[in-house]
């Protein structure tokens, strides 16, 4: 009975470890890949503008499993020094703009799909403030980050004639308000 108590003890925390170390890891890890992401991006390119990357293949490790159906530019943003104006033309076939915070969650969107449809043909202009602004002091289309760091990319649809779409892309900016 001795031998069956200290087993079931042994069992128990092996569990509770377990259980708790899947939370941190649930923490650490998300924050640690975007850290490793944020500064070899900018170590690459500056920070607030916007890389257009080249049509991804087999080797293309900027973004994790990336669709060969889909082109990309990202902006690595810093918004210490203040807001970020963002403008993209937004071509008819599938179109996104998605903001990162540092824990990898998706904290805004744009798309052209469904419900904004409406922006196909348009240039998409967005303010890009931080935490510590008040999105009520600025007009226009305003996204407010719960970080000073992230990261937006755009991705359109590269299936067929890729041209519009490339187009948008470079035509596309981000840079200091």
């Amino acid at each position: 009975m001795k031998s069956l108590t200290r087993l079931l003890k042994w069992c128990l925390g092996i569990f509770l470890c377990a259980w708790v170390g899947q939370y941190l890891l649930a923490l650490v890890i998300p924050n640690l890949v975007m850290e490793i992401l944020y500064q070899l991006g900018g170590a690459e390119r500056d920070y607030n503008t916007l890389f257009v990357s080249p049509r991804p293949d087999a080797t293309m490790r900027q973004v994790v499993r990336p669709s060969p159906d889909l082109l990309y530019a990202s902006c690595i943003f810093n918004l210490e020094q203040g807001p970020l104006l963002i403008e993209a033309p937004v071509p008819e076939r599938y179109w996104s703009m998605q903001f990162y915070q540092m824990n990898t969650d998706n904290f805004a969107g744009i798309t052209n799909q469904h419900d904004e449809s409406y922006r196909v043909g348009t240039v998409v202009k967005v303010l890009l403030i931080g935490p510590d602004k008040n999105s009520a002091d600025y007009s226009g289309e305003v996204i407010q980050s719960p970080t000073q760091r992230g990261i937006m990319l755009l991705r359109a649809s590269g299936i067929g004639d890729d041209s519009n779409a490339r187009a948008a892309l470079e035509k596309s900016n981000c840079s200091p308000a």
